[in-house]
């Protein structure tokens, strides 16, 4: 079996001898420097290319955690408007089941206690510990002011305004806590006055 010269290295090892023959004919390096003239360049190219590889490994790891970042930025936007949707289905049933049922579909909205324990499941994995906490508290008072209206058969004007006020002050408590963890911004306080205004208009 023949080996096939590769013609670019024996290409530039040709062209690197009629270099060096050439500066030394010409008197452009001394022999007798030319060895430490030699290893100094080469010298240079390993220190430049040593320089050159950090600098690629550190440029890649900077493009890396970037795009890391980026894709847990979004999938953290992804599951708390979810979330924040699937929690307004919860409120509007009527009953929220305890168990799965023979014509679920699991393309359809939240209905069951199963359903709502694993939305929290996905809110605890891009929440800290402390957050998460907060949301369930406020989540508990929504449930709790929702139960309650429900159960009531001639519901009045106050009752509604009672429910609403609740509703308001922890789904928009919930919103800063998503908002905080999401942005790293503190919330501007909102103006209840108006929101107040607004629900009581609706009546």
């Amino acid at each position: 079996m023949k080996i096939k010269p590769n013609l670019p290295r024996v290409a530039v090892l040709i062209l690197t001898i009629i270099f060096l023959v050439t500066a030394v004919t010409f008197e452009i390096f001394e022999l007798s420097s030319l060895p430490a003239q030699f290893f100094g360049t080469l010298l240079g190219v390993v220190i430049t290319a040593i320089i050159t590889v950090l600098l690629l490994q550190g440029q890649t790891k900077s493009e890396e955690s970037r795009e890391r970042n980026i894709m847990v930025f979004e999938k953290k936007q992804s599951v708390f408007f979810h979330f924040l949707t699937q929690l307004n289905t919860i409120l509007q049933k009527e009953k929220l089941a305890l168990h799965l049922h023979p014509d679920k579909n699991l393309e359809k909205e939240v209905n069951n206690l199963q359903d709502l324990l694993f939305e929290f499941g996905f809110l605890q994995m891009h929440t800290s510990a402390e957050t998460f906490d907060k949301i369930l508290s406020h989540i508990g008072n929504l449930m709790e002011e929702n139960k309650k209206i429900k159960k009531i058969t001639d519901k009045t004007e106050q009752d509604f305004e009672v429910y609403y006020e609740t509703l308001s002050n922890d789904f928009f408590s919930i919103v800063n806590l998503l908002k905080l963890e999401l942005y790293n911004i503190t919330p501007n306080a909102i103006d209840k006055s108006k929101l107040d205004r607004i629900i009581k208009l609706s009546f």
